[in-house]
């Protein structure tokens, strides 16, 4: 049984952003024993390491935010932890903090709540067109939309799950949107379906996630 539990938060950056969350998942385990971190594993006949990730980054994002629980079957402090991996960590992931929490705490998955995200876009849209957009779509009742992943997807109305939207910088280079979207057991919004409402589907776009709230 594992003795206990560790809170990481980490970042993947862009050498990294094309990875699976299956492929991360494994590079932190491979980072974990290589530093010879005392992980607990599951039991039956392919043991895997104890690891809790809140939730899925998709494949072509960054973050400077994401969760993970670590269980141990062995006590380490967080900077004893810190000492052990930062030297083994592969290029795209950063360490970023380590908290201990109670062993039996709620798994990062069942509590989270929200995401924020920056998304840097490429459009020839005008700054006041799209604070324009941005407000109407803040001041409807119902958004349907459906999502851009799935062809012929019956459209949904994403507007609860909207709950901050806001234009962030705009000029001939580039332009940067904030969103504070639903994220986990009740609702999960991705970015680009808000794009996609704001008549920006099309236009590339860099996503990264800035928080997760839990």
């Amino acid at each position: 049984m594992p003795v206990q539990r560790l809170r990481v938060t980490f970042g993947k950056g862009q050498a990294i952003k094309y990875i699976s969350h299956l492929d991360l998942c494994q590079a932190w385990e491979r980072a974990l024993r290589r530093a010879g971190v005392p992980l607990a594993y599951s039991q039956g006949y392919n043991p895997r390491a104890r690891l809790q990730v809140a939730t899925a980054l998709p494949v072509g994002y960054t973050s400077s935010a994401e969760r993970m629980d670590v269980l141990l079957d062995a006590p380490l402090s967080p900077e004893e932890f810190t000492a052990m991996v930062l030297p083994v960590l592969p290029t795209g992931l950063t360490l970023l903090a380590v908290e201990p929490v109670e062993i039996n705490a709620p798994s990062l998955e069942s509590m989270l709540r929200q995401a924020e995200y920056r998304v840097t876009l490429e459009t020839a849209v005008p700054a006041n067109e799209l604070a324009a957009r941005i407000a109407n779509l803040l001041s409807a009742e119902h958004v349907e939309q459906p999502d851009p992943r799935r062809a012929n997807a019956k459209p949904t109305d994403v507007r609860p799950l909207i709950h901050d939207l806001r234009l962030e910088a705009s000029d001939s280079h580039q332009t940067v949107l904030w969103m504070r979207l639903s994220a986990g057991p009740q609702g999960h919004l991705r970015p680009e379906v808000v794009l996609a409402a704001l008549g920006l589907a099309d236009a590339p776009a860099q996503i990264e996630r800035v928080r997760l709230d839990v």
